[in-house]
């Protein structure tokens, strides 16, 4: 159904949170504590690292590492850990000229990691920091000029609605250009809620959206008011709209039009999940980007995503990126 498209000339533009992940390994800890009480020689040191993270950060992170140069427009803290932060996306071959330097500082995103490596997410904002604020000053006319692949997320919509009223604007503004507009759901409902403002904004943020990306029904389900997945994803379908519903290591839902079909997943074994869908989204871009259609976009995403669950390695990639990318 997807127009393939000569994309190489657009730019991809990434719109949103930026923050420090501090990863707490909870469940080899414990696991290492119960070990010593059997046998106190068996010591398995376990740390808690700290990394640059956030939805959309990850995902231009990634998208540099693959070579595609993004475009990263967000907000920066103006402490050392802003600081930290900005030099890990330029040093990864994000374009951060467009992103501003606040007066607050960096937001914290507390990754805590059960026995399988599953994580529960808690955002930390100190009394010094702020979440993102856009107006329409983050968005120069020099943007508008010419149609890009713009990226966003659920986690650019929080209840600042002033904010998330100046995101929705570039998004039509991009839409009007003939840009293709690409939304992960990332709702993150325990950490920001999903009220009336708040919901609302993602309402109209999906009216104009191209390609809508998201992770289960704990996501899908909170749109749609569905229990089962393939419900919640026909209930969102429209003419010129593509769905991809991630649900874990089931088949990929992908929803063209009206639709519907699914995408294997890779049979790896997880080790680390921070940041999965964050590296598909990054994968499913590219692909994009070159042409591909939807499926070998989606195929492609699973096999990137499926190498970097399966290594320790923060957002790890594979030497051999472009064997993977689909061939007609």
């Amino acid at each position: 159904m997807w127009p393939k498209i000569n994309s190489k000339e657009y730019d991809i533009i990434c719109v949103g949170d930026l923050c420090a992940d501090l990863i707490i390994p909870y469940g080899q800890a414990k696991s290492a504590i119960d070990n010593i009480k059997h046998d106190p020689t068996n010591i398995n040191e376990q740390k808690v690292s700290f990394r640059s993270g956030g939805s959309v950060g990850n995902t231009a992170k990634v998208l540099g590492k693959l070579k595609q140069n993004p475009i990263f427009i967000t907000n920066v803290g103006n402490d050392r850990v802003g600081q930290f932060l900005k030099q890990e996306m330029e040093n990864n071959n994000v374009n951060m000229h467009f992103s501003i330097t606040t007066d607050s500082g960096s937001i914290v995103c507390i990754a805590v990691l059960d026995h399988s490596g599953d994580r529960t997410m808690f955002t930390w904002i100190p009394p010094w920091s702020a979440l993102d604020h856009y107006t329409s000053d983050s968005f120069p006319k020099e943007l508008y000029k010419k149609p890009a692949i713009v990226f966003s997320s659920g986690m650019s919509l929080t209840n600042n609605i002033e904010s998330g009223n100046a995101l929705l604007d570039f998004f039509k503004g991009m839409k009007e250009n003939q840009s293709i507009l690409v939304f992960d759901l990332n709702i993150r409902a325990e950490s920001y809620g999903y009220q009336t403002g708040r919901r609302q904004l993602f309402e109209q943020v999906l009216e104009y959206t191209d390609i809508i990306l998201g992770s289960g029904i704990e996501e899908f389900g909170q749109i749609t008011g569905k229990i089962n997945m393939k419900e919640a994803v026909e209930s969102m379908a429209g003419k010129d709209r593509c769905i991809i519903a991630r649900d874990g290591g089931n088949p990929v839902l992908v929803q063209e039009g009206y639709t519907q079909t699914t995408v294997e997943t890779e049979p790896v074994t997880p080790v680390n999940t921070v940041g999965a869908g964050d590296t598909f989204d990054a994968a499913f871009l590219m692909a994009l980007r070159e042409g591909h259609n939807i499926r070998d976009c989606v195929a492609f995403a699973n096999r990137i995503a499926g190498y970097m669950i399966s290594r320790e390695e923060h957002l790890a990639i594979p030497d051999n990126i472009h064997d993977m990318v689909p061939t007609e």
